[in-house]
Order: structure tokens, then C-alpha cells, then sequence
């Protein structure tokens, strides 16, 4: 009984026909001794087996399941990322109603920040009243009248969740934005904005320090000065109490400090502040050069009892020009200087590295307290 011919066996006898068939006008020359030869290696050698036919299939298909695997499990990584809300945010409306509550029975306090045509800010410091169904509604301080004309205005809002440093309590800052819905009719003495409920809310907080608008009255001395030896050595003049006049001769006066320009101090912190500036001529603009990423001295005294110097290495972070030459900036105090040191007799200069310094801060927290005492209004953030 004749058995059936084998796999290899078979496939010899296709390519010894192949190569034994006339091309035709239609077909490529091949090499018909090269198939040849490639088909007794097949028939004599045994390489082609059924197990190494059955492993060949797997390994494709095994590569073309890894290859869809794959692609399946970055599109469903992808559809998770932009359903789940960045760590540190919430969307949930439950989530951000308990949030606000929570805020409520704190007491807590939101800065709002006006966002105005010229990309500059207003920000108000409000007491946070009621939450209603769709809104939110806030206490403006005295002096702050709303009007219609607010509604529809984009704000931010920053505001914090715990006081105090002390063991087992800390602040959380939170940040949201949305639109003025509604300007409620106003209490016998306080006026009211309603705020829609955001539809977000970050963990975030829009500075690390506490900014207020002081009196003018509150700061007898502010100037910026050009960094240079002859300005620093007027600068530690003013800032070192002056030794003492030898027997017989009378003390010599106080120092005074070179003046560029008139400053006018819009808000000020531990960290930096705002400065509307006129520069008295062109030298003076000249010698300050202010500019973004500007280094200058800023000279500053706060009133207290005693008074309090400073004299601030600072970074210009902002310019915005306004008419009739006059400067808005923004300002970052980067150092401090402390003195002279006793062994080299060289400038001291403390670095703040963003913290800011700790004795401005305080002046300015008492300060705030100060002039929002009657209502009720403390510092945020």
C-alpha cells in the first residue's frame, strides 16, 4: 500500500516543477538551478516540520494579540487620564458644596481678584455669608458699593481652611473660579455679591504672602535705588544707628538717602509689593533702569514704635507703563541687609530665597488687622 507523500517531500515537487517550467512573456527570469537547489534542501535536510510550522503561528499570533493588547490599554490609560480630574481638584458638585460649607462654619475668608481688561487685578478681601442652591453669596468690605455693571464678571476667588500653626492643624488653600451671578440688595451696612457655584475647585493658593494696601501715613520711606557701592554705602548710613560723637562735639546729622523718583505704595508684603512709580528725570530712569529681571535696593521704613528699617535687595517681576510717565510695579525682595560684619567689615546680606521676610509680615498682618478690625476681616492667605 502506497503511503502519502510527506510535507517536504510535496513541497520538493512543487519547486522541481517550477523550475523545470518555461517562464512565460508574463513572469520574471528566475535562477531555475537557484529554486532547485532550494527545494532539495527542503527535501533532503528535513527543515520544514510540522512542529517548527505550528511554532512559527504562535509567534505571529502571539505579536499580533500583543500588538492590539497594547493599543487597547494605551486608549483605555488615555480615556481614564481625561475622565479623572487632575490630583489636588474637585468636579463633583457634592464634593464642592461640602467644601464651601466647610469654609462657612470656618468662618474663612475669600480674597477675590477682578480680572481686568489691562490683565491687572482688583482683589477684595470678603467674608464668605451664604450658600445657596446655585450661588454663593459674599460680604464686601465697607467703602465697596456693586453695581450692576458686575455681572457677568469673571473672578477668582482664594480662600483657606484652618488657622493658626499650631500641633495637629493646618491651613489648606483652595482656588476657584466663576462669574458674578447677581448683586443682592444691600444690608444696612454692608453690601453683597453673589458668585455662581464653581464648577471646580483646586488646591491652591494665589501667594504665599498676606498683600494690603496701606496708608500712605503707614510707610514714611520707600525708594528705589540702583544697586551700586556708592548707593549701598548711603543705604547702611541710614539703616546702622550712628556712633557715638566724641566728647565736645555735637552729633552729626542723620543720614539721608538719595531719592529717583516718587513711590507710591499700592500693596506691599513679606515678599515683594506693588509700586506706582514717577522717576523725577531721565537720569534717574537712566541710573534705575527698571525693567523685568531688574535688581535694584529698596530702602523702606515701616511706622511702629520703635520704627522699623529695612534696606531690600529686590527683583523687578512686572512693569506696566501708564500715561503721563508713570510706572506700575511689581516687585520681589530677594535679601535683606543685616549690617556690617564685625570681622571683615563687609556688607551682611541675609537671603530670603521666596520666603520673604518674617518681621514685614508680621507688620503687615497687624496692619490689616488694624484697619479691618470693625469688620471682622482677617487675613487669607
Amino acid at each position: 500500500m502506497a503511503m502519502a507523500p510527506g510535507p517536504e517531500t510535496a513541497m520538493t515537487e512543487r519547486l522541481s516543477m517550477f523550475a523545470t517550467q518555461p517562464p512565460s512573456f508574463n513572469e520574471p527570469t528566475l535562477d531555475r538551478h537557484f529554486v532547485q537547489q532550494i527545494g532539495e534542501s527542503f527535501g533532503s535536510g528535513g527543515a520544514v516540520t510540522p512542529a517548527l510550522v505550528t511554532l512559527a503561528a504562535t509567534v505571529v499570533i502571539f505579536c499580533i494579540l500583543a500588538f492590539f493588547l497594547g493599543r487597547l490599554w494605551l486608549r483605555w490609560r488615555q480615556n481614564r487620564e481625561d475622565a479623572e480630574p487632575p490630583v489636588g481638584m474637585l468636579t463633583d458638585p457634592p464634593s464642592i458644596r461640602e467644601v464651601l460649607e466647610n469654609a462657612l462654619l470656618r468662618r474663612s475668608k475669600v480674597e477675590l481678584s477682578f480680572h481686568q481688561k489691562d490683565e491687572r487685578r482688583r482683589s477684595i478681601a470678603c467674608a464668605l455669608a451664604e450658600i445657596g442652591r446655585n450661588s454663593l453669596t459674599l460680604e464686601l468690605p465697607a467703602g465697596i458699593s456693586p453695581g450692576p455693571s458686575w455681572v457677568g464678571r469673571e473672578v477668582d476667588g482664594f480662600f483657606q481652611i484652618g488657622q493658626g500653626s499650631a500641633a495637629g492643624k493646618r491651613k489648606i488653600f483652595y482656588h476657584f473660579s466663576t462669574q458674578v451671578s447677581a448683586v443682592p440688595k444691600a444690608g444696612k451696612h454692608t453690601a453683597l455679591l453673589a458668585l455662581a457655584i464653581p464648577e471646580r475647585i483646586v488646591l491652591s493658593q494665589k501667594r504665599a504672602f498676606l498683600r494690603m494696601a496701606p496708608p500712605s501715613s503707614a510707610i514714611p520711606v520707600f525708594e528705589i535705588l540702583p544697586q551700586d557701592d556708592a548707593t549701598l554705602r548711603q543705604c547702611l548710613a541710614w539703616l546702622l544707628p550712628p556712633p557715638p560723637p566724641e566728647e565736645g562735639q555735637e552729633p552729626p546729622p542723620p543720614a539721608t538717602l538719595p531719592s529717583l523718583g516718587r513711590f507710591s505704595v499700592k500693596d506691599i508684603s513679606g515678599g515683594g509689593g506693588r509700586v506706582e512709580t514717577r522717576l523725577l528725570d531721565k537720569e534717574g530712569q537712566q541710573r534705575l533702569g527698571l525693567a523685568a529681571g531688574t535688581g535694584c535696593y529698596v530702602a523702606l521704613e515701616l511706622r511702629a514704635d520703635p520704627p522699623q528699617r529695612y534696606v531690600l535687595g529686590a527683583t523687578v517681576r512686572r512693569v506696566f507703563r501708564e500715561s503721563a510717565g508713570v510706572l506700575d510695579l511689581g516687585l520681589e525682595f530677594t535679601s535683606r541687609l543685616k549690617g556690617l560684619s564685625p570681622d571683615t567689615g563687609l556688607p551682611v546680606w541675609r537671603p530670603l530665597k521666596g520666603q520673604g521676610d518674617e518681621s514685614i509680615e508680621n507688620w503687615v498682618v497687624r496692619k490689616y488687622l488694624e484697619i479691618y478690625r470693625d469688620k471682622g476681616v482677617e487675613p487669607t492667605a
